[in-house]
């Protein structure tokens, strides 16, 4: 098949569509209109959309950002109709050249293939298992009219989202941008209340769910899976399953270090190679994101191009030098490595916006300080953010479950000879680490609760303040489920149950729809497949070794960064934390005249609301962690203030 007889593509950064199975033709019409409105009210969509595919029933829908124009090999839509296929897709792909291979497609023909045409190629050759063959950050829909059926992908870690409404035997409604979807007329906003009481009772942080959202009709299409639609139901495929990766055994660590290396340099350089413009890095004074700022850096110059550092920490004209400063550790690295570093001011401006967003509709996490950050770098141009997001939980692992699988093992001197290495290094009894990391683990929850009970708590009572209409559905409503992240035995198994937690993908949901206001993408590195394969294979002991956790990371980055950073104890951030806590106080004022004019919200008594955050305020004055942990506990329902009117109960 030559690549010319491929009928349309356009530059696409969403995607969003329906499928009615009843000849509903003005109900598509009226779906695929009011998508368009959606997309046209955004901004950053520049007031254009393009519906790719609309007949019988069915419709398909593109948008791109403001001033993108021409063709973006990366991302494109494209179109068959002679075989009655028709493919949208938002996908960078990372192994085009293996996928060619196996298509027989030469390589004059292919360079002049778009991705969206590659994934329809593939498609053909391989139906859904096409998904399994694929690496890069993806989401595709493929409407098969010779089937009648709607094909979902979303890649193997979630770095695109996808929502959907389904409406058995009649509609499919899906968009990878929320706020496209919840536009469509046919879909309530009723709240999902089950999942806003896990919310609410998730402290601290916030709830996060593989599937569910805030709302009843609307569902997410998990990592690694692939959704058939059609007139007989859904059926969801998973076509990567992280306990299904074969083990890797090396005959010495020097293998490993080198695999490792090439990896991670592969991983970043399909990130940042050819973007065509300018590039960012997320940096810290930590392992992850500082190796991916040199990395991302190194490579670029051999494009006589850069990589920018983007700190959350604030400048030092903002906060002085204060002990244990991560950003010596930043320098240090930046100039190691050649590059500038932008410091990060937060603005009251900044926390009223976070504070006030309705985040049922726009997915928010760990966003405040990347408001600011994010907006400073656009401002330089930057398109593309390298974030070390994932690294904690795979490549970069604590070890955690190292020591309770020692003990099963039997290996009992390997055990004592690693804590009294850890205790020399960092301090702490050995005796007290036997017990919490060696035995705990294989305690039943209920009594770790009861040995724990002083140190670790857990909401177990709804917010004070909330309407009592509210407040007795709320209580009335089965809980969902909440993760339970406690060590347990085994590296392995910590690190699957983290890469299923649900918390991975929230974040890159909440940063992709945050990216898209500013025409910016973030990719993460360390959540390349491969290294993610790489983590689940290794040797246990890798991850710590000679008191050191995360060992095989820092053994591998020496020449990469600076020994200071690599050997460095503890990672803290004092500076940024210091100055979080003065700029939210000093919008405090400013908030609660924000809430004050959402009085007549249906979910939260805001006079309650107000009152309790003055006491915890007052309360905090000490410094003192338990003072913390109730002001975030009052705070954990005060979103609900700020839900947009038009969701219901």
């Amino acid at each position: 098949m030559d690549a010319r007889n491929w009928r349309r593509t356009i530059t696409v950064r969403t995607v969003c569509g329906a499928v009615f199975w009843e000849p509903h033709n003005n109900d598509i019409q009226a779906n695929v209109a009011a998508m368009e409105d959606a997309l046209r009210g955004c901004p950053w969509y520049g007031g254009e959309s393009h519906p790719v595919f609309v007949q019988d029933g069915v419709g398909l829908l593109a948008g791109r950002w403001a001033g993108e124009r021409g063709p973006v090999a990366e991302t494109q839509a494209g179109t068959d109709c002679r075989d009655g296929l028709t493919v949208a897709a938002d996908a960078r792909l990372d192994n085009r050249e293996e996928l060619m291979a196996a298509l027989a497609i030469v390589p004059a023909d292919g360079t002049e293939l778009s991705n969206a045409e590659l994934l329809l190629r593939a498609y053909q050759r391989w139906d859904v298992d096409c998904a399994a063959r694929l690496l890069g950050d993806f989401v595709f829909v493929i409407w098969d009219s010779g089937r009648q059926r709607l094909v979902c992908v979303r890649d193997f870690v979630g770095a695109r989202p996808l929502y959907y409404h389904y409406q058995p035997g009649r509609r499919f409604t899906f968009a990878s941008d929320l706020m496209a979807l919840i536009a469509c007329p046919q879909i309530s906003r009723q709240l999902n209340l089950a999942y806003v009481k896990a919310h609410l009772l998730t402290v601290p942080g916030q709830y996060q769910h593989p599937i569910h959202t805030f709302y009843q009709e609307i569902e997410k299409l998990p990592p690694a899976h692939c959704l058939i639609v059609d007139r007989a139901g859904l059926r969801l495929h998973a076509y990567w399953k992280p306990d299904h990766i074969p083990e890797r055994r090396y005959r010495d660590e020097e293998e490993y270090v080198a695999e490792l290396r090439s990896l991670l340099r592969s991983a970043v350089a399909c990130r940042v190679q050819d973007t065509g413009h300018e590039v960012g890095a997320h940096i810290s004074g930590g392992l992850d994101s500082s190796s991916l700022a040199v990395l991302s850096h190194q490579i670029l110059r051999a494009e006589n191009r850069a990589a920018t550092g983007i700190s959350w920490a604030p400048p030092f004209s903002v906060v002085a030098p204060m002990e244990q400063d991560e950003r010596s550790l930043v320098q240090a690295t930046a100039e190691a490595g050649g590059f500038a570093v932008c410091y990060t001011t937060l603005t009251e401006d900044q926390v009223l916006e976070h504070a006030a967003r309705d985040i049922t509709a726009q997915p928010t996490t760990t966003l405040q300080l990347e408001l600011a950050a994010s907006r400073q770098a656009a401002s330089l141009g930057i398109r593309t953010m390298v974030s070390g997001w994932g690294g904690d939980e795979l490549l970069a692992f604590n070890g955690r479950g190292y020591f309770a699988s020692l003990l099963r093992q039997g290996r009992w001197l390997t055990l004592q000879r690693e804590l009294a290495l850890q205790s020399r290094l960092h301090g702490g009894s050995v005796w007290k680490s036997w017990i919490r990391r060696g035995i705990f683990p294989y305690l039943p929850a209920a009594v770790l609760r009861l040995l724990r009970s002083q140190t670790v708590r857990r909401a177990t009572t709804l917010p004070a303040y909330l309407r009592p209409d509210f407040a007795a559905l709320l209580a009335s409503t089965q809980e969902l489920p909440r993760p339970d992240l406690r060590e347990r035995p085994g590296v392995r198994q910590m690190q699957i149950a983290l890469l299923l937690n649900g918390h991975i993908p929230y974040r890159l949901e909440s940063w992709a729809a945050h990216g898209a206001t500013l025409g910016m993408t973030y990719t993460y590195p360390l959540l390349d497949r491969r290294l993610v394969e790489f983590a689940l294979s290794i040797p246990e002991e890798l991850f710590f070794k000679h008191g050191w956790k995360r060992y095989l990371f820092r053994t591998a980055m020496a020449g990469i960064l600076p020994d200071e950073v690599r050997w460095h104890k503890v990672k803290a951030d004092p500076a940024m934390v210091k100055h979080v806590k003065q700029v939210t106080e000093a919008a405090d004022n400013r908030v609660r005249a924000a809430l004050a004019e959402r009085a007549d919200n249906l979910f939260v008594d805001v006079e309650q609301l107000i009152a309790a955050k003055e006491a915890a305020a007052r309360a905090a004055e000490d410094g003192s962690v338990q003072a913390r942990r109730r002001r975030a506990s009052v705070e954990r329902g005060q979103w609900l203030a700020f839900v947009d009117p038009s969701a219901v109960l």
